[in-house]
């Protein structure tokens, strides 16, 4: 089922039960990926048959619209989506991209993943993320504890909010979803 709306609270489940920024920033991906593709699934289904026959085999993961980039290019081609939006998704792909690359071993005080999440329009207008190592050096080691975990929770704050309001902004200018 899409993620839309109506269906925020699975959002916001699957991101507060992240245990740790790799399982965020997936969940982030997954729920732009389910968004894009509702949003291409309503534009291009139209007849049981062309959903068999034509829609399926180009949505499927070896289809040429299997790869969220390319669904992406589609609907800013078409007009679907906003140059701001775009650019958006293709940051929460390429920190997927990063996680993956790092075997699901990121984490939300690395200045190379602050500073992609600090691209992100919403998170631009909320509150940019900020993170200052100098700030944990001399602590002790519970102090240091509590000072990285609540360092994580305010992103991962900022980032539910920021793909709560992604998400909301492709339903809303998309009234097909």
């Amino acid at each position: 089922m899409p993620l839309h709306p109506p269906n925020e609270t699975e959002l916001l489940e699957a991101l507060s039960e992240a245990k740790d920024a790799s399982e965020c920033l997936m969940a982030a991906y997954d729920a732009i990926d389910d968004t894009l593709d509702a949003l291409i699934n309503t534009i291009f289904h139209k007849d049981d048959y062309a959903v068999k026959y034509v829609v399926d085999p180009l949505l499927s993961g070896d289809g040429p619209l299997g790869d969220i980039l390319v669904r992406a290019k589609l609907l800013l081609g078409l007009g679907v989506i906003s140059k701001e939006v775009y650019d958006d998704i293709d940051i929460f792909v390429t920190l997927r991209e990063w996680t993956k690359l790092q075997e699901n071993n990121v984490n939300f005080t690395e200045v190379d993943v602050i500073f992609e999440l600090n691209k992100v329009t919403a998170i631009q207008k909320m509150m940019p993320i900020e993170y200052d190592a100098s700030m944990a050096e001399g602590l002790d080691p519970v102090m240091l504890k509590m000072y990285l975990e609540r360092h994580y929770q305010r992103v991962k704050s900022t980032l539910i909010l920021a793909i709560t309001e992604l998400v909301s902004t492709l339903c809303r200018d998309n009234p097909l979803l």
